[in-house]
């Protein structure tokens, strides 16, 4: 592989553990600010995002280590992206199960800014969830849907279990 599209994968994981660590740092100074505690409305949509950030961290870092490494092979990985592919709708549950929560138990915490901001959170991993395992988003294929990379790499790892079955 050439040398520009290995400094591109490098550029490409790199930059999610940054997007991650700035949405951890983020998170922290928006629970912190006055008035403010660490705030679980805050917190566990946040955590969902940065897991999905960190998952796509993950993949490239393993796309990287094949540029990198061309003769090695990481069985492991594609099984574990294929696991947290289907983990992850289980986690899109816990946020409106801890809404309907406040909803029945604390309704004045419900409508905060606190969850405005737990609200936007939620709604960009599930953007980002979709970015990564199933379809590639961006403003020039708004209208098609392009199957991301990690969807290629795990359809195509879905065909050979299926093969070796």
């Amino acid at each position: 592989m050439e040398e520009k599209a290995k400094k591109e994968l490098n550029q490409l994981y790199m930059s999610e553990l940054i997007t991650a660590f700035v949405c951890g740092a983020l998170i922290y100074v928006l629970s912190e600010s006055p008035g403010g505690a660490l705030d679980i409305r805050l917190i566990l949509p946040g955590a969902i995002l940065i897991f999905i950030i960190l998952e796509s961290a993950g993949y490239w870092f393993y796309r990287h280590q094949l540029a990198e490494n061309p003769g090695v092979h990481y069985a492991w990985i594609m099984p574990l992206f294929s696991f947290l592919k289907k983990l992850n709708p289980y986690l899109f549950f816990l946020y409106p199960l801890l809404c309907l929560y406040l909803l029945i138990f604390y309704p004045g915490s419900l409508l905060v800014p606190m969850n405005f901001f737990g609200l936007i959170l939620y709604s960009f991993s599930i953007l980002e969830n979709i970015n990564y395992f199933y379809y590639s988003i961006n403003f020039r294929n708004l209208k098609t849907k392009i199957p991301s990379e990690l969807a290629r790499d795990l359809s195509l790892y879905a065909k050979k279990k299926g093969n070796k079955s």
